[in-house]
């Protein structure tokens, strides 16, 4: 006997706590950095919760996970829902695991409630979304979706120098299927919204329309090494110097782009990075993005003349290297609009949002119709151990989530 799903929020809440001890850190956060044994260890209790639910388990050998609940028309295109279990190094615990997690307290309502949705439904967890260990972002999406190879995904290294290839073995996440689309009809992701908006304005679910444009940098800069004590000021060709400046540059430039856009300089790397030396060889990760593409290239194009300044006045080498965009996208009309009745039927106020990160869904957008809704988080708090959704704002969005599903899925 069949009976209308409903999400259970004290399991689901009790499913975030559960994840949680797996890498926890100091203030509540989690570390499970992609294909690490932390990461490896969330996996496997993904897995150990969907066996009673009776899911078939696939994996690809870029290590994305799918767990098939088959409809009573197999052939037909499945609905696909999902997100990540990788975070970043000072996490919280909500940032794509809420995702995944939603997800599945979605197929343990049907399950619970006896219902066989007419197409088959998969839940998805994707690898290494965050590119904290491994570059770029999205990193399991992007292969599936062809739009980086396999083979070059596997020869990217960390910054101990293991290879993608060998985390995936060590791990035990190099999976037997050929990375590559599976036929989906329909592909949602629900995701915290990383923002101070829905909180402000007392808003329950977030319907995002569409991403900005971004657009990734990585600088080399090459000094000279010399004595930190002995050589004059004005002979020092200072690599970390001239990366304090491209920081600054960075920043004003987006400043100036707000409220539509804005940038990062997020990670670095010095040497000889000893006491006395002055730096001859610093890196640097930046991002700028935009709403408009244009003025998310014109950003980048800024970025180039300051650092060309740089180089001149501090006497260095700059290489640029642009190594990955992701978007704008433009999510599907039609789903976006199935997301919104959905939570209007259960009286739930409603935003429609343009998502400033990066997210897998980008990715997935071009092979089938795609959307994403958000849940509020506190103070727009995220990618720190303070990030926070309420069990109530995460019920809220699983039961969308599931009402979406079930109408998509008849």
């Amino acid at each position: 006997m069949t009976r209308t799903p409903e999400i259970d929020a004290d399991r689901l809440w009790e499913a975030h706590r559960l994840m949680a001890e797996i890498g926890p850190i100091p203030g509540g956060g989690s570390r499970r950095l992609a294909l690490s044994p932390e990461d490896a260890a969330a996996r496997a209790l993904l897995l150990d919760w969907t066996r009673p639910l009776g899911l078939a388990h696939a994996q690809d050998a870029i290590g994305n996970m799918f767990f098939r609940r088959e409809g009573s028309e197999p052939a037909e295109g499945a609905v696909a829902f999902g997100s990540h279990l990788d975070t970043v190094p000072e996490g919280g615990r909500f940032d794509g695991v809420s995702g995944v997690l939603c997800a599945l307290e979605v197929m343990r309502a049907l399950h619970e409630a006896g219902v066989t949705t007419r197409r088959p439904l998969e839940l998805v967890n994707w690898t290494n979304e965050e590119g904290s260990r491994f570059r770029p972002a999205m990193m399991g999406s992007r292969v599936f979706a062809a739009d980086m190879s396999l083979k070059d995904a596997l020869a990217v290294r960390d910054n101990d120098g293991i290879s993608v290839e060998q985390a995936l073995k060590e791990t035990g996440q190099a999976g037997p299927l050929a990375p590559s689309p599976r036929g989906w009809s329909a592909w949602l992701e629900l995701h915290i919204e990383q923002g101070p908006v829905m909180e402000a304005t007392g808003t329950d679910i977030g319907i995002v329309t569409g991403t900005m444009h971004a657009r990734y940098l990585q600088l080399t800069v090459h000094g000279e090494p010399s004595h930190g004590g002995a050589t004059a000021m004005e002979r020092r060709h200072d690599a970390l110097a001239a990366v304090a400046e491209a920081i600054l540059a960075i920043e004003r430039i987006g400043i100036a782009a707000e409220p539509r856009g804005r940038s990062a300089a997020s990670w670095i790397e010095n040497l000889p990075n000893a006491r006395g030396s002055v730096p001859n060889l610093t890196r640097l990760s930046a991002d700028v993005r935009h709403e408009d593409p244009e003025a998310a290239i014109r950003m980048e194009a800024e970025v180039k003349a300051a650092l060309d300044a740089i180089a001149t006045r501090r006497k260095v080498r700059i290489e640029l290297d642009p190594y990955a965009t992701f978007g704008p996208t433009v999510f599907d009309g039609g789903l976006c609009a199935l997301l919104r009745q959905a939570a209007e039927a259960r009286q739930l106020s409603t935003r429609d949002m343009v998502a400033a990160a990066g997210h897998d869904s980008v990715l997935v957008n071009p092979l089938c119709p795609s959307a994403m809704l958000f849940v509020p988080c506190k103070g727009g708090i995220t990618h720190n151990p303070a990030e926070y959704a309420s069990k109530e704002q995460l019920a809220r969005g699983a039961q969308v989530l599931l009402d979406a599903v079930l109408k998509l899925a008849e």
